[in-house]
């Protein structure tokens, strides 16, 4: 204790009492107060309703970011991109795919075998170029149709 004395003497001069304490008369309606928080925490539990808006909130949120990012892509692209351009380009492939379709309707079988027949084509067709012809053209009723005759 003298050693406590000469390194520190104002910490020897204090009192050695616990200075943490509860306010007087704290525990004496501790119960009626616990009692009333727990009542008031169950009244509160029973009054809250279920409402549908809660669960609206998560996808309304999915909702929103889905359309904020889809307009953070599409403005951009569609000021940077002319339209004119799209549609030209998606033109030209269209017409080309609908004049290849037109042909093909036209051909019959009868023409489509005087050209395998036609000996004036160096072009000679295997089994399995023939095969993706008629898989690709006629459908299976016709093929077992024709195969009847």
């Amino acid at each position: 204790m003298e050693e406590l004395k000469n390194i520190a003497p104002n910490l020897s001069k204090m009192k050695k009492e616990n200075p943490f304490g509860t306010p007087k008369h704290y525990f004496d309606d501790f119960s009626a107060r616990m009692q009333m928080q727990i009542e008031a925490e169950k009244h509160v539990a029973n009054n809250k309703e279920f409402k549908i808006i809660n669960l609206l909130k998560p996808a309304l949120g999915l909702a929103a970011s889905f359309a904020i990012i889809f307009m953070l892509v599409y403005i951009p692209i569609k000021t940077f991109i002319p339209e004119d351009q799209v549609i030209e380009t998606t033109a030209s492939t269209n017409f080309s795919d609908r004049q290849m379709h037109s042909i093909l309707e036209e051909l019959d079988e009868t023409s489509f075998f005087a050209l395998l027949e036609n000996d004036d084509n160096d072009e000679t067709f295997s089994d399995d170029d023939l095969l993706a012809y008629v898989s690709s053209n006629f459908n299976a009723y016709e093929i077992f149709e024709y195969t009847e005759e």
